[in-house]
């Protein structure tokens, strides 16, 4: 496992290009987990640690990625929706960057695979034992109810 800090300034002359530089960085490579911490200083920044693997050239089905919405079908499309309103709600409450939750590719991964149980989703690419400690019964809410 590898280790990448990012920062996020929280300034409208940097923020969106910090974004873009993370989301990049979570799309390229296995996220195995993340923390973040809101940093004061001149310009105050989110400084997010990122633990992550290389990308694995072949994988079982259950591990695979989705990467693209175009890659879902219309159900699947409304499962992923109900996860990103529940990932914002999370967000909100936690007062952290939505991706810091759950990155769009592994909510979109959850939806393909519709996983029933916290074994399942455990299974799921990009989502640990933490992830599922801390949010995997709300998850199976979403789905049981989406």
């Amino acid at each position: 496992m590898k280790v990448k800090v990012l920062k996020i300034r929280i300034d409208d002359r940097f923020q969106i290009t910090d974004e873009a530089i993370v989301n990049d960085y979570l799309s390229r490579f296995e996220i195995v987990n993340m923390n973040a911490k809101l940093m004061a200083d001149e310009i105050n920044y989110w400084s997010v640690l990122i633990y992550y693997n290389n990308k694995k050239n072949t994988v079982i089905s259950s591990k695979t990625t989705v990467n693209s919405e175009s890659e879902l079908s219309e159900e699947e499309k409304i499962i992923y929706n109900k996860l990103k309103d529940w990932r914002a709600d999370k967000a909100r409450e936690a007062q952290l960057p939505a991706y810091i939750i759950f990155h769009n590719t592994h909510l979109m991964s959850i939806a393909r695979h519709k996983p029933c149980t916290l074994e399942d989703l455990e299974n799921v690419n990009g989502i640990g034992k933490s992830k599922v400690e801390k949010f995997g019964i709300e998850i199976l809410e979403v789905l049981e109810n989406a």
